[in-house]
């Protein structure tokens, strides 16, 4: 049982997901970056409420990022890198973490701010150079569709992320680790589950 409440400019978007977070089971994990919730749905569906820092990798803006890297976790059928301008994707710690949801690379969540709504697939873990207790973490494409540009006119990168309240809901099973997807098909998934589960 949980007493966690999402923050209140959300609500309209979770629907009837907040009537199933009271029966959710809390998750204890050692982040050092102090997420305000982490739940694991009785669906299996893993919840949490973070801050959401901003990932570059993979795209041309990694070179501005002192932690920015030019590959991802996922890569794209030609081999490519998935490009942080150009897909919504979040990040998850490597080892230890979501290997007990069910949880794989190329999974699909969806994320919400506010009153705004943005589906992601899972392309990017922290990895053995960063510290493997943080949550929360989302591409330039993901933050965009939140309401949140780090790119100038010019092309500089603005490297600031959401300080907080931003809920992420990932559907374990719900990708391909070896297609991390379309934004149109990311789009597509994301909004079925998130329908499926109650939200709006």
């Amino acid at each position: 049982m949980t007493e966690y409440q999402p923050p209140a400019a959300s609500l309209g978007r979770l629907g009837t997901i907040t009537q199933k977070l009271a029966a959710a089971a809390k998750v204890e994990f050692p982040f050092d970056t102090h997420p305000k919730a982490v739940l694991q749905l009785a669906s299996g569906e893993l919840f949490y409420e973070s801050r959401l820092t901003l990932d570059t990798d993979g795209s041309v803006f990694a070179s501005q990022d002192p932690t920015g890297d030019s590959q991802t976790s996922i890569q794209n059928a030609d081999g490519t890198p998935v490009d942080a301008d150009a897909i919504p994707y979040f990040v998850l710690p490597e080892k230890n973490f979501y290997q007990q949801f069910g949880i794989r690379l190329g999974d699909i969540a969806a994320v919400i701010y506010r009153d705004k709504i943005a589906f992601a697939v899972f392309a990017d873990e922290y990895g053995d150079q960063q510290t493997e207790e943080q949550l929360g973490e989302g591409s330039i494409a993901l933050h965009r569709l939140l309401g949140h540009e780090t790119i100038t006119a010019d092309g500089r990168l603005i490297n600031e992320g959401i300080d907080s309240g931003v809920i992420t809901i990932v559907f374990p099973g719900s990708g391909r680790e070896d297609d991390p997807q379309t934004p149109a098909k990311i789009n597509e998934i994301g909004k079925k589950l998130f329908k499926a589960l109650g939200g709006n």
